[in-house]
């Protein structure tokens, strides 16, 4: 009877034992899980407000863009050129500016949306937007850039090509190439921006020797 009770005792034990591992086993699934939601929701809502940031920033850039294309890169003379050099590099230096700062947004945001999903589809789809963003902002300042020094290079050589004396101009310096953030071997916002630039004295001379025809 002592042994039986005994045994009895000792089942007991076993099973609080065995139910107290599995209580604790549950707990520790339950509370790793509550962490991992709260730790996702965090990130997200890191994405979701990183989000409105960075497209601010986008924007304010996209602004500077359009006053290049339309400043720097539209009828553009020679002599244009050389007058304005500094003020366009000025241009351009707000430009790099603001790139820097869409930088700091993407450097900030991109471990929370390289290779990552979300259960919220509209988190994904920011940080697509995200991506695909800078990845376009990047180019188009690299295309920009280029096109630029292009008629830099241009215009030196119509200095030598005319014995001027005047000063030959500097080129941008470009830190950066084109970027390829999502590996799909697509530049996005890459771009050839081909500006005609003339000598302003020679077209003048051909609309006058067009006019004087013309009376003919």
């Amino acid at each position: 009877m002592e042994v039986k009770h005994h045994n009895k005792h000792l089942g007991i034990i076993i099973f609080l034992g065995f139910m107290l591992i599995v209580i604790g086993i549950i707990s520790y699934v339950v509370i790793n899980y509550s962490n991992d939601q709260a730790e996702v929701k965090k990130r997200m809502e890191v994405v979701i407000n990183s989000y409105d940031t960075f497209k601010a920033h986008v924007d304010d850039f996209n602004n500077i863009r359009d006053q290049i294309y339309n400043e720097v890169m539209k009828d553009m003379y020679y002599q244009t050129l050389g007058d304005n050099d500094l003020y366009y590099k000025e241009l351009f230096e707000s430009y790099s500016d603001s790139l820097e700062g869409i930088d700091g947004d993407y450097k900030e945001i991109k471990n929370y949306c390289i290779n990552v999903l979300y259960p919220d589809a509209s988190v994904n789809n920011k940080c697509e937007a995200i991506i695909i963003g800078y990845e376009e902002v990047v180019n188009i300042y690299v295309s920009n850039v280029k096109s630029y020094n292009k008629n830099i290079s241009s215009y030196n050589k119509w200095l030598s090509d005319n014995n001027s004396s005047d000063s030959k101009l500097e080129k941008i310096k470009l830190d950066r190439d084109y970027l390829d953030v999502n590996g799909d071997r697509e530049y996005k916002g890459k771009e050839d921006v081909k500006v005609d630039i003339i000598d302003q004295n020679s077209s003048s001379l051909d609309n006058d020797s067009e006019d004087s025809s013309n009376e003919e």
